[in-house]
């Protein structure tokens, strides 16, 4: 479960797909994160509304309460079926969505209910606003862990609500700002089965945290190719090694890290923050590392420490590049993209990937060479995590073996 990583998320990015911005009360469609348990023949819907149908599936290791306060993780396992990420169709059929994510291939599931998960980001708090809900057959609804909502009826769900007021059920409820973790319980009985959920506020809903850009000031370090030879050819070169004569390496900095000031080669580790538009080559002119405007075959590192407050599985981070990208996450290297390519716009990610995170701190590296024209980056995380400088001297003894997690390594700051 990843509760923590709901945590004050903006929406930008690579996962567009993932999120949906909440138009006041059109029905939020999601992905949402899905999880479906049988019921007792002739005991679904109105019957089991107030039965813990999680709890019952996986024999007391996960109960409702459970969900409702920390959300839940796709892929994790209860009973004979994995939470599993969804979009609901316009007429919001919950069995055929079902069977369209290959969640069960029973396309009139009977006694049954289903849990659908999606968190509400609001900027800021927002009180006594209406959250409206239809269902196939009844219903419960839990907001921050709280149950604010229960219609314990057998009954179709209606036409698509057209407005807040075209809900079967109003409910008043209180955002606060940053995440609000929705949970909606809808129990079937016989014959269709689904569920419309809207809100009359303004909201970015999303089940799963969204890619977020890295902010705050990386550790700088360039080192020169040779002619032609960057970009694309310069990727599995260590610039670090060549520049200072074997005294540094990418291995050592990835692994331990750096010191603002130590120099390497013709230049010295410099803080800098880099520009919302991703540009590498005006930062350093603007910090005085260079005074070349249009810099070409060289590659430039930057370290920042992201710090994680528990044990971070499955992370999803994302890059973009101009041009190619090597990434490392506490001495290993976690991605590599040998290619020339323009960095593209600051609202998606070129490549993203899954990495682990270790409770406290985790140096990552990454790696831009530029053969010719523009230079820069973007690099993103959905993990709730904060990014700073930290002096190799502050990081204590480096892992000691591959694949060791750090002790003291990480800490990462979001926009």
């Amino acid at each position: 479960m990843y509760r923590k990583l709901f945590v004050g998320l903006t929406c930008i990015t690579a996962i567009f797909l993932m999120t949906h911005i909440a138009d006041a009360q059109e029905p939020i469609k999601g992905p949402w994160l899905w999880m479906i348990a049988p019921t007792e023949a002739n005991q679904g819907g109105q019957a089991s509304t107030d039965i813990d149908s999680l709890e019952v599936a996986s024999g007391g290791d996960v109960t409702e309460d459970m969900i409702a306060k920390n959300g839940a993780t796709e892929g994790d396992e209860v009973g004979d079926y994995a939470w599993t990420l969804g979009e609901l169709p316009d007429n919001g059929d919950t069995n055929v969505m079902l069977v369209d994510i290959g969640m069960t291939e029973v396309a009139d599931f009977n006694d049954v209910t289903s849990y659908s998960v999606i968190t509400l980001e609001s900027a800021t708090a927002q009180s006594g606003v209406t959250l409206g809900v239809s269902s196939d057959d009844s219903i419960k609804v839990w907001l921050n862990g709280e149950v604010v909502h229960t219609n314990a009826t057998n009954r179709g769900r209606g036409g698509t609500p057209a407005d807040i007021d075209g809900y079967q059920d109003k409910i008043e409820v209180n955002l606060v700002a940053g995440e609000n973790l929705l949970m909606v319980k809808v129990s079937e009985r016989g014959g269709g089965w689904g569920q419309y959920v809207g809100i009359d506020a303004d909201v970015t809903a999303y089940a799963v945290p969204p890619i977020r850009h890295i902010t705050g000031e990386w550790l700088w370090m360039i080192a020169p190719t040779e002619a032609n030879q960057g970009g694309q050819a310069s990727t599995d070169i260590d610039s670090l090694a060549v520049a200072s004569g074997d005294k540094v390496t990418e291995e050592m900095v990835a692994m331990d890290g750096a010191t603002e000031g130590d120099e390497v080669g013709d230049y010295a580790w410099t803080l800098g923050e880099l520009p919302d538009n991703g540009d590498i080559n005006a930062m350093l002119v603007e910090l005085g590392v260079t005074e070349n405007a249009d810099f070409n075959d060289v590659t430039s590192y930057a370290i920042i420490t992201l710090v994680a407050e528990e044990d971070m599985l499955g992370v999803m981070m994302g890059v973009s590049s101009d041009d190619s990208v090597k990434v490392w996450l506490n001495g290993q290297v976690v991605h590599t993209n040998a290619v020339n390519r323009g960095r593209g716009g600051a609202d998606s990610f070129q490549d993203e990937f899954s990495v682990d995170l270790a409770k406290g701190d985790n140096i990552l590296m990454i790696k831009v060479s530029e053969r010719g024209g523009g230079w820069g980056m973007y690099a993103g995380t959905n993990a709730n995590v904060e990014a700073v400088y930290k002096s190799s001297l502050d990081f204590g003894t480096s892992v000691e073996a591959a694949g060791k997690l750090p002790t003291t390594w990480g800490s990462l700051k979001t926009k």
